[in-house]
């Protein structure tokens, strides 16, 4: 095996909440890191290089592996959301062909290209156990060994793909299943709390309340430090453990909307105000979008001025979340045990993504 300095790794979805954060894990480590999405990032890392590519055109992605040249890992983080519905769209077949299509796309590519490819790491969600799915009674802690839950969902789609293209080849996969993200920046699709940000941050600007927009009914679930998963996506490229394996990965406390509404609020130099259940996120957006436009220009902020061009369908992910009372948790014992026993506290977590967020003139200073 060569050093890991000389080993190369493609991030598919390298701008996205995980994929950026995944980006600067391997970086970190000491790889020569690619990264491809459909859009430039907003900044790239030193030592690292991106490429512009569209993952459901196969020519795009043959382009794209003679541009990389041969990998070792691939670290796939990107997602096709059908914009404008959002939670109908995940058991849409339409969804699932779109995005079998795209690690398919992805791997014929880098595989023609790569000899000595040994591994590929996938990220998905708790969606696998079915929380998403209206009426479905499921029990907690999630663990890997349950029964799949057969319906249609890109996940299944992708685990599929992978264990019949390694049979009896030299390289493997690791598939990571997380509950909520907490991560991102410019042109993430799906951040739950850079959105809450956005709302927070403009009713602390013109001296409101930050509305209480979770329902009434207060489940249980778990976040995910992006950082923490680019970490355990570097560690899965070299233990035995993940290889051929499907794991579970948490920050590795439980907590509540209620619970981190104040810490998102002191964060963006706000107060907690009254209970709005109900209040659609996606409408809020749109009043808000003048007034966000403003505060860009006023803070000289480097967030677009248009919301949706910043955040995506990150609207539509809280109207899902916010008011499902659900309670979803997911063992991390498998995991643990095969040796990647990292954690975070999530609290000060959020505060230090806000920091980041501020820092970086995503969001207005406090």
């Amino acid at each position: 095996m060569t050093s890991v300095a000389t080993r190369r790794v493609l991030v598919a979805g390298g701008t996205g909440v995980t994929g950026a954060s995944t980006v600067a894990a391997f970086a970190a480590a000491g790889w020569d890191v690619h990264g491809t999405s459909r859009r430039p990032p907003a900044t790239c890392l030193p030592g690292t290089r991106h490429h512009i590519a569209d993952l459901l055109d196969p020519a795009s992605c043959r382009a794209l592996a003679q541009a990389t040249g041969p990998v070792d890992e691939i670290a796939f983080c990107a997602i096709n959301e059908a914009p404008g519905s959002l939670v109908e769209k995940w058991t849409d077949p339409g969804q699932v062909d779109r995005n079998r299509a795209m690690l398919a796309n992805l791997l014929d590519a880098v595989l023609a290209e790569s000899p000595g490819f040994r591994h590929i790491a996938i990220v998905h969600g708790s969606k696998a156990y079915g929380v998403h799915l209206p009426h479905h009674r499921f029990t907690v802690p999630h663990r890997e060994d349950e029964p799949r839950l057969e319906h249609e969902n890109f996940y299944f789609a992708h685990e599929d793909e992978v264990a019949a293209r390694s049979a009896g080849q030299d390289w493997s996969w690791t598939v990571f299943r997380a509950p909520i993200i907490l991560g991102g920046g410019i042109g993430t699709n799906l951040s739950n709390f850079l959105a809450l940000g956005v709302i927070a941050s403009l009713a602390a600007i013109a001296g409101r309340r930050f509305d209480f927009l979770a329902g009434p009914d207060e489940g249980v679930f778990q976040v995910i430090d992006a950082d923490l998963l680019g970490r355990a996506m570097v560690w899965a490229a070299d233990a035995p453990g993940a290889r051929g394996q499907i794991f579970n990965i948490s920050n590795g406390d439980v907590t509540q909307w209620r619970a981190l509404w104040p810490v998102i609020a002191q964060a963006c130099g706000a107060t907690v105000g009254a209970d709005r259940p109900g209040q659609s996120c996606i409408a809020l957006a749109a009043a808000l979008a003048p007034t966000w436009a403003d505060a860009v220009a006023r803070y000289g902020l480097v967030a677009p001025t248009d919301l949706r061009e910043f955040l995506g369908e990150s609207f539509a992910l809280l109207d899902f979340a916010l008011p499902s009372g659900l309670t979803s948790v997911l063992s991390t014992i498998k995991l643990r045990k095969a040796g990647f026993a990292d954690c975070e506290d999530t609290p000060e977590r959020v505060r230090a993504w806000f920091r980041r967020w501020q820092r970086e003139g995503l969001l207005p200073p406090v």
